[in-house]
């Protein structure tokens, strides 16, 4: 994160404290604290206000994006939540909404040619009323990342164990009486093994009372071979 950015998160949390000492003890000197941190506040968001102004292409309507985007930060740090986002995230949300809400009543929006309007015109403020900040949080991320993490070292594990197998199975197999196998077959039989013991690792819907008696045989054998070598090992 940039310093700009770091000053930012400062200023709206020192606008924050201002605000609950004006709640706690009102007076006009607390009301004034409040306006020098809405203003350093203000003056910290200018670049970022003008950077989404020239962005959504009202350079020329600069005045009212201005305004806009000023209720757009004046709404974002009174609602904003630290425990939730960043304060740099939540309000380039509020602004862009605003300042997109400004462009499509001044211009309308081409390619909503032939459309329906009313919703592209919803500001992030409505949304928000009828509980669109939730849709900032999604309460799955959680549970699908720490799914889907889990399904990653699964998959890891697995691939190193049956290559780890598979190579222990080609030197046994090469091993064996000459002429029994050439390298090239026992090659093109291991890797068909590896790929019947990893579908059983990865799937344990097809167990293997589903195969036929020669691929359980190998399957069990694959098994009970990891299980070994993973137990041996101290990690």
């Amino acid at each position: 994160m940039s310093d700009k950015s770091d000053a930012l998160e400062r200023a709206v949390m020192e606008l924050i404290e201002a605000r609950t000492a004006l709640e706690a003890a009102p007076g006009a000197r607390a009301r004034a604290a409040v306006d020098r941190s809405f203003a350093r506040l203000a003056a910290l968001a200018a670049p970022r206000i003008r950077y989404f102004t020239r962005i959504y292409g009202l350079a020329d309507f600069f005045e009212d994006a201005e305004q806009a985007a000023a209720i757009a930060l004046y709404r974002a740090a009174e609602r904003f939540d630290p425990s939730r986002a960043r304060f740099t995230t939540y309000v380039n949300w509020q602004i862009r909404a605003e300042l997109q809400a400004l462009r499509l009543r001044l211009r309308g929006d081409p390619r909503c040619a032939g459309r329906r309007q009313a919703g592209a015109m919803l500001s992030f403020d409505a949304l928000v009323e009828d509980g669109g900040d939730d849709w900032l949080a999604d309460p799955e991320a959680e549970a699908a990342t720490e799914r889907a993490a889990a399904d990653g070292l699964a998959s890891r594990a697995i691939d190193r164990l049956v290559a780890d197998w598979g190579a222990s199975r080609r030197s046994a197999l090469l091993r064996m009486p000459r002429g029994s196998a050439a390298p090239e077959r026992v090659a093109v039989r291991v890797d068909e093994e590896c790929a019947l013991v990893r579908r059983q690792l990865m799937h344990t819907e097809t167990l293997t009372d589903r195969l036929g008696e020669a691929d359980r045989h190998i399957v069990r054998r694959a098994f009970a071979d990891m299980a070994r070598v993973a137990a041996a090992k101290p990690h």
